[in-house]
């Protein structure tokens, strides 16, 4: 596995083996500024870039950052299309604990999914991490 980036905000780490990109969110998160979660998202598109990954593991658990209505529109319109063209087929999404935070991902999610675009990748929420790894691979 091989670490793609890494802030105090999140880590993003490729296996080739089985082109997962796999995503952490830490709890820094929840004190981090609308610059610094423009910025997080491009160190995220430029990963993808980077390593072209067909499925995303996105451990969110400790993601605490509110996304703003705004800022939903923002990061679909910065990573879906891209995502679809680099090849994502898969996205498996664990969860949030806080509640906030969970809600704006969500509303972000349906972002993604108004734009209609053609090869459109399934995002599917998980409570349980092991499960998430399962559907990804089948």
């Amino acid at each position: 596995m091989e670490t793609i980036y890494q802030s105090k905000f999140s880590k993003h780490e490729y296996d080739n083996e089985t082109k997962i990109i796999f995503t952490d969110w830490f709890k820094e998160t929840a004190d981090m500024t609308a610059s610094d979660f423009k910025n997080e998202m491009q160190e995220w598109l430029n990963a993808f870039r980077k390593c072209k990954p067909s499925y995303l593991y996105d451990r969110c658990v400790d993601f605490g950052y509110p996304i703003s209505p705004d800022e939903q529109i923002w990061m679909a319109h910065l990573l879906n299309a891209e995502w679809i063209e680099l090849g994502l087929k898969k996205y498996a999404h664990i969860i949030p604990s806080e509640m906030i935070a969970e809600l704006s991902v969500e509303q972000t999610f349906d972002e993604f999914f108004q734009m209609k675009l053609e090869n459109q990748y399934p995002i599917i929420d998980f409570a349980d991490k092991e499960k998430a790894l399962e559907w990804l691979m089948m």
